[in-house]
């Protein structure tokens, strides 16, 4: 079992999981608070070559990027030694999470090393204890600096003790006896005594001065140290997250957590099977009308699968948008692993056209290429009633329209909602070199999921009028696809004749052209 973690090195672990994130890529950046634990946990003050080895050994594949990202953010290398570094972590990081105390006292110290107004103060103006505590890196550069675990100090309400206890600069015996000593000249590295700002004093209107050099490597590493804490909530923590991409991680929490993660474990334990959902709790604080809706349908076996993603997402939680690709919902379910539990009617794009008379067990898919052969076979469809083709028999057309048939997987998201228990798939286009290219594009595109074949019948029509009309190959229309390169005519030239085969390559081979639209509806 792993150590418990003191909160220096937890504040180092978030430090260095993000210098890992910014270089890493997407598909690596959830190893990174891996790759972080593992280095704030390696004995010693030093890691060698050896310990980084160790710790990318686990990462397969992507074990040499880890490695090289681990070296060039997450270490710096020790002066004479080979292979040896030190974690590259704030100085400060570790000096405010152990020992606060000390480091508001060592500001105070390097920013006025001279005196501290309020030893000059008499007895009778000291303020009161709860005054004397306020951070002292408020008095060095101006601003707090965030602690751990401490409460901050309540605002000082204006005393209404008499009016020599509440004295302003000018007036106190501490400023009296500093008007009658000769003026020391200001110091640059600091600013003097009497401009900062002291808690009990009303100090006059001054226009802020900008950060010495000194001060700017101090309050960058404070603005580091600020964020990699907020973005791990420990004990008593609270968050309220309005996204999901703000929810935090939680690894143990309080008795809110607790009562939270006793809710999750009444559903379904497909939600927290994976441990995700209870290592962030506010998730399920954020989306509990949604999660509840949609255990009480798994629980009751109610989930319906017939409708589409919007219709869902709005009877689960009143919002038909909860389930779009790459909205919170969606992330949320396949954070929980729960992407594959919901189904819902697949939806296939609009602008795709297609003709389908009614739905039947086997489906034979003809796409054409151009509109007017898809119109012709439309009309004979709907008006004739016609189910074969040349021949064969076709229950749906679709209008590819080029090489949009083969974006966005618009093809395999329209076959999804046909219903059939399997479908086949015949292409027909032009011939020629882009007509060949897309028919074979749209082959790798579908898969093993659908069978997929030329509309021969079509090809060796058009074939045996093109021969008609002009015997040599060359005299066919003119392309200029010279760029594109010729290419694998085996599947286009399958059942055709040895003939038309040869003639086909003829044409293709020559940067000509034989349209669709050789045929005619009377043809069909």
């Amino acid at each position: 079992m792993a150590r418990k973690l003191t909160d220096a090195e937890r504040t180092n672990l978030d430090y260095l999981r993000e210098a890992l994130c910014r270089v890493l890529e997407p598909s690596q950046k959830n190893k990174a608070a891996s790759a972080a634990s593992a280095l704030v946990r390696v004995r010693g003050d030093v890691v060698t070559d050896e310990d980084v080895a160790q710790i990318v050994s686990r990462f397969g594949k992507d074990a040499q990027a880890i490695g090289e990202a681990i070296r060039s953010e997450a270490l710096d290398p020790v002066e004479g030694q080979d292979d040896v570094y030190t974690l590259h972590v704030p100085t400060q990081v570790e000096d405010v999470a152990e020992k606060p105390e000390a480091a508001d006292q060592a500001a105070v110290a390097e920013t006025a090393p001279e005196a501290e107004p309020v030893a000059d103060v008499p007895a009778a103006t000291e303020p009161e204890p709860a005054v004397e505590a306020a951070d002292a890196t408020t008095l060095a550069t101006g601003r707090k600096k965030p602690r751990r675990h401490k409460r901050k100090p309540a605002p000082v309400e204006p005393s209404e003790e008499p009016a020599e206890k509440n004295l302003s600069p000018a007036s106190s015996p501490a400023a009296e006896e500093a008007a009658e000593q000769p003026a020391a000249e200001p110091t640059p590295a600091a600013p003097a005594p009497e401009e900062e700002p002291v808690a009990g004093f009303e100090s006059p209107p001054a226009a802020s001065a900008s950060p010495t050099p000194a001060e700017k490597p101090t309050r960058t590493s404070a603005t580091r140290t600020q964020r990699g804490r907020f973005r791990r909530v420990g004990k008593g923590g609270s968050s309220h997250p309005t996204q999901l991409s703000e929810v935090p991680y939680v690894r143990r929490g309080g008795p809110a957590e607790t009562e939270v993660r006793a809710k999750i474990l009444e559903l379904d334990q497909r939600f927290w099977m994976n441990g995700w959902l209870l290592s962030h709790p506010s998730a399920y604080t954020l989306f509990e009308r949604q999660l509840t809706a949609i255990n009480d349908a798994l629980v009751n076996g109610a989930l319906p699968g017939d409708i589409t993603r919007r219709q869902l997402a709005y009877q689960m939680g009143g919002d038909e948008k909860f389930f779009e690709y790459g909205s919170d919902g969606h992330k949320l379910l396949r954070a929980m692993g729960m992407e594959d539990v919901i189904r819902h009617r697949p939806m296939p794009k609009p602008d795709l056209l297609y003709h389908a008379p009614r739905c039947r067990k086997h489906m034979r898919v003809l796409v054409t290429e151009n509109l007017d052969p898809w119109l012709d076979v439309h009309d004979l469809m709907y008006e004739e009633g016609r189910t074969t083709i040349l021949g064969e028999r076709i229950h749906v057309v679709v209008l590819g329209g080029g090489t949009p048939i083969l974006e966005h997987n618009r093809l395999a998201l329209l076959l999804d909602t046909l219903g059939a228990d399997s479908v086949e798939v015949l292409y027909w286009g032009d011939i020629d070199r882009a007509g060949v290219d897309i028919m074979t594009r749209l082959r790798d595109v579908l898969g093993e999921n659908y069978p997929f074949a030329p509309f021969t019948p079509a090809y060796q029509l058009m074939i045996d009028k093109a021969m008609e009309r002009y015997p040599d190959p060359a005299d066919n229309e003119q392309t200029c696809q010279v760029n594109l390169g010729m290419p694998d005519m085996s599947l286009m030239c399958e059942g055709l004749t040895e003939e038309a085969a040869a003639y086909a390559r003829s044409v293709v081979g020559g940067c000509r052209l034989i349209p669709q639209e050789i045929l005619t509806r009377r043809d069909l």
